[in-house]
């Protein structure tokens, strides 16, 4: 199985994700989420950027799927 083609990278799409409030850590808008270790997002982030049409599902997709179990407290890391 291959993976959808995003429309953006894994970076471009948490920097977009990180516009709405993270409703597993608290992070407001524009902040990290709240973890430690390398940077990254939790899933319930993008999760809401794509209920808000902030990014679409074929890049939802690309984000889950390394994925084989998550929750919206799952952290999904950012490589620098």
């Amino acid at each position: 199985m291959t993976a959808p083609a995003a429309l953006r990278s894994l970076p471009e799409i948490c920097e977009t994700a990180k516009l709405t409030n993270c409703a597993s850590c608290g992070a407001g808008p524009g902040w990290q989420c709240l973890i430690a270790g390398a940077p990254g997002c939790h899933l319930a982030r993008f999760a809401r950027a794509r209920t808000w049409g902030l990014i679409t599902a074929a890049e939802m997709a690309s984000v889950l799927h390394d994925s084989d179990v998550f929750t919206g407290a799952t952290i999904i890391r950012v490589a620098s």
